[in-house]
């Protein structure tokens, strides 16, 4: 059973025009859209309002100064690209050595070599089948995003839709196809604590996206990208891969901003972890940030000399 955005304002107590701006922005569990009306289900709780959620943000998140025209520069030279070809062939180059860098900050051992044979359509013998097919599902998510998108000379087909619940949801089940078709994705549950309330994760991830609708809506986009990748580290939602999740997240805030997606080189990754756990502990993303742009600069290059 569905309700219409105006049923649903009668049944929260909130008017049609806000239930319509929740739906867009993906707050509300289990809507879907045909043609311009909203179909919410009928038992859908009212959204929390993100105004009463912003005592529950642990610390402020913080980049010291810094200077992104370098970057911005590099970036730039991808959008003048002509060859969408030649481009794609660099690309799926960098999305192997992303999917390597992916793994490796979450502790998962794959080796070049065997990256390689399974990204030529072969089975590897002596690789955990659960983490081939996370590596294949990772890697058509990744090659799918500047399609949508949009990227260098390649013309996405979709507009530029905001990070949302319900697009995480999404790229979830995108990263999870084949290992767990059967049961319906649902955040964790978490013990609450005696003495001090602790939010569940709904409404940690309701807390996330007013952050990132208001509070990161201006921000260079590289700074939201690893503000979202930061903070679905830190709630980790699913319990299960989140971390690739939120690197998922990343390559498509990435994407959307209009830079190609990437984390750090293999060598660096333990640095990298390192200064991920300041940014939990004390919200300064100053380091991690600084690693960031380096490998953005060198992988737009490397793009633009390629294609």
């Amino acid at each position: 059973m569905y309700m219409s955005a105006k049923e649903a304002a009668e049944k929260w107590g909130i008017s049609e025009r806000r239930v319509r701006i929740l739906c867009a922005e993906g707050r509300v569990d289990g809507v879907l859209r045909t043609s311009w009306a909203w179909n919410i289900p009928s038992d859908t709780p009212k959204p929390a309002d993100g105004r009463q959620l912003r005592h529950m943000k642990n610390h402020d998140l913080r980049i010291g100064g810094m200077d992104f025209s370098r970057l911005d520069n590099e970036a730039e030279k991808l959008t003048h690209l002509q060859d969408a070809p030649a481009f794609l062939s660099s690309y799926r180059h960098l999305v192997s050595r992303c999917v390597l860098s992916i793994f490796a900050s979450e502790d998962i051992t794959i080796r070049t070599q065997q990256l390689a044979v399974l990204y030529s359509q072969c089975f590897v013998d002596d690789l955990q089948f659960e983490i081939q097919m996370l590596a294949l599902n990772l890697r058509s998510a990744l090659l799918r995003l500047p399609h949508q998108f949009g990227l260098g000379p390649v013309v996405g087909k979709s507009h530029k839709m905001p990070m949302s619940e319900q697009r995480l949801s999404a790229l979830y089940q995108i990263l999870m196809q084949g290992l767990e078709d059967d049961e319906p994705f649902a955040y964790r549950s978490i013990e609450a604590s005696l003495e001090h309330k602790t939010p569940s994760i709904k409404e940690q991830m309701e807390t996330l996206f007013v952050q990132y609708d208001r509070d990161w809506k201006h921000l260079h986009p590289v700074v939201r990208a690893i503000f979202l990748y930061g903070e679905l580290l830190r709630i980790r939602p699913y319990g299960r891969y989140d971390g690739l999740l939120a690197a998922l997240a990343f390559a498509q805030e990435l994407i959307s901003g209009g830079f190609p997606p990437v984390l750090v080189d293999v060598e660096h990754i333990d640095e990298f972890k390192a200064a991920m756990i300041l940014t939990r502990s004390r919200g300064n993303y100053q380091n991690a940030l600084h690693m960031i742009e380096q490998m953005l600069v060198f992988e737009c290059s490397t793009l633009t000399q390629g294609a």
